[in-house]
């Protein structure tokens, strides 16, 4: 899987979420429900770089079940923004122009997820190709 679009967009995917994760933090959210400590914030923000760099190493080295696992990270850590959105809106006493960012935030980091898995299933959709054409070719 060693595809340079794929790779950044999970890196692209990571820094969304430890930016987004950091602002959750923040006094100005405003939430009875986010009341996190900037040590919570580091214990999350390692057990997400940890999950992330994992396949994202393991891509880097062509290794193609790779995917398969920076997908489910992915899918993991897309949940986050939609916490925020929800967050945002249910419980914060923050201001409309505050609760309106950290959505459109939030919403961007769904997007940029949404465009990881769509360069995933193209990058799959090749392989399976190039995979198919070697199967066929071998049999004639």
């Amino acid at each position: 899987m060693k595809d340079r679009n794929v790779i950044a967009w999970a890196i692209i995917s990571m820094v969304g979420f430890i930016a987004l994760n950091f602002l959750m933090s923040r006094p100005f959210v405003d939430s009875p429900n986010v009341q996190m400590t900037m040590a919570e914030f580091w214990h999350t923000t390692l057990i997400a770089f940890v999950l992330y760099a994992v396949p994202i190493v393991l891509a880097a080295l062509n290794w193609k079940p790779s995917f398969y696992f920076m997908g489910l990270v992915i899918a993991l850590y897309t949940l986050s923004p939609v916490s925020v959105i929800i967050n945002m809106w249910m419980d914060s006493g923050a201001s409309v122009m505050i609760k309106m960012l950290m959505s459109a935030f939030g919403l961007a980091l769904i997007v940029a997820n949404g465009y990881w898995l769509v360069l995933a299933l193209r990058l799959r959709l090749r392989q399976q190709k190039i995979a198919d054409a070697k199967r066929f070719a071998a049999k004639k």
